[in-house]
């Protein structure tokens, strides 16, 4: 049943929708999505939760279990999403399943978070401990969409149900699912649905067979931009036709280390916070880390009153975005020797806290992927011991090690 909500100076479409997840980690699910859902009770009118088992392994493929929670839905708009995701909105969802009703914008499928064909991000997402994504005002096509969240018609569905093949079991689902409604007419898009996707791993086995069907399948429509990558003709082949993949990180290496210099700071370091985050935790006090998401505008997903908590295997991590990047406070009110990871931030983000900041030991990491990061209140005898690489050193700067020894 579509309705229309009232909201000040227009209408905005909102369908009924039932969540599908399968899961094979019950704890994972009820910490995350779970939680999430009693927390937004006020808006739960118009939502079913429809969580499949696969503990057991039941399900050879995630399209086997979607399609049987489709099965067993009665709402309009059927939403696949991951176990490990923390809606802010039940609201977003079902205005996005108004919209992927709408039968003039022609949406096969929306997603939380995509590609678009020059290959942005567009979707506002938080993966892990860092925003990611641009905003979006209105559903907007993109190249494909990621997995952790996406929605389609109910009756769609059970006329052009989900891939159930061995090679697309656990990957790509969606990617191909966009692609099939791509030769209907369709197109796959991205609406403002906010979440926090708290993976515990990168799953990537399987992640080249599932392209290479893709490539196969979907010849004619290459190539298409993933989250994990650009699909081509070449992705059929081995290394998807690419001169010496083993060293391909040299040249990522070299273009972040020209980010680093000039911004000032020392001691730096190139990661990805996402993937280190969890060995972060490890060594900070109480196994707790406290994270600030710089967010231009608005504050990301703040809708509940105090800042977002969330197990992360031994420890846990408590997040807060804030529209203006000053810290200030937030470093004022933090307990005495925690830690403090800043996410988001810009040049100009890093001008200022250098001007503001009190003399406290930290690092300034960087990746291409989600930009510059800070991490405060870290000696650097405690810090991740690979971060003390090489390859994680920029050119031209001493590495963790090195500075270690100065500061002895």
């Amino acid at each position: 049943m579509l309705a229309w909500s009232s909201i000040p100076g227009m209408s905005t479409p909102v369908a009924s929708v039932s969540i599908v997840c399968v899961y094979n980690n019950l704890a994972v699910r009820q910490e995350c999505l779970d939680r999430s859902i009693a927390a937004l009770a006020g808006e739960a009118s118009g939502v079913e939760y429809l969580p499949i088992d696969n503990v057991d392994g039941t399900y050879s493929s995630a399209g086997a279990a979607l399609n049987h929670g489709t099965s067993l839905a009665q709402n309009d708009v059927i939403v696949f999403v991951h176990q490990d995701v923390f809606l802010h909105s039940l609201t977003a969802l079902k205005q996005a399943a108004g919209l992927v009703q709408d039968p003039a914008a022609r949406f096969g499928l929306l997603g939380a978070v995509g590609i678009s064909p020059d290959g942005r991000i567009v979707g506002r997402v938080r993966d892990r401990v860092v925003l990611l994504g641009d905003t979006v005002t209105g559903p907007t096509e993109v190249d494909s969409v990621d997995e952790v969240l996406f929605l389609a018609p109910r009756e769609q569905l059970l006329r052009e149900p989900l891939t159930e093949s061995s090679d697309m079991a656990w990957h790509a689902y969606a990617i191909e699912y966009g692609m099939r409604m791509r030769r209907l007419g369709l197109r796959s898009g991205v609406a403002d649905i906010p979440l926090t996707h708290n993976s515990l791993s990168i799953n990537l086995d399987r992640l080249d067979v599932a392209h290479r069907a893709i490539a196969t399948r979907y010849d004619d429509l290459m190539p298409v931009r993933t989250t994990c990558g650009v699909i081509t003709r070449k992705t059929v082949k081995a290394n998807g036709g690419r001169w010496f993949p083993a060293h391909r990180w040299r040249y990522r290496w070299l273009r972040e280390s020209l980010a680093l210099h000039g911004t000032g700071w020392t001691p730096s370091v190139l990661a990805d916070i996402r993937n280190d985050v969890d060995g972060v935790i490890d060594r900070s006090p109480g196994r707790q880390l406290y994270i600030i998401n710089s967010s231009e505008g608005s504050r990301f997903a703040d809708v509940m009153p105090s800042p977002l908590e969330l197990t992360r295997r031994d420890g846990s991590v408590v997040i807060a975005s804030s529209g203006d990047a000053d810290v200030q406070q937030a470093l004022a009110s933090q307990r005495p020797g925690s830690w403090l990871l800043l996410t988001n931030l810009s040049k100009a983000d890093l001008k200022m806290l250098r001007s503001r900041l009190p003399a406290t030991p930290g690092v300034l990491g960087f990746h291409t992927g989600i930009g510059f990061w800070l991490l405060l209140g870290a000696p650097l005898a405690d810090l991740p011991p690979h971060w003390r690489s090489k390859r994680s050193t920029p050119l031209g700067l001493r590495t963790l090690a090195a500075e270690l020894g100065r500061s002895a």
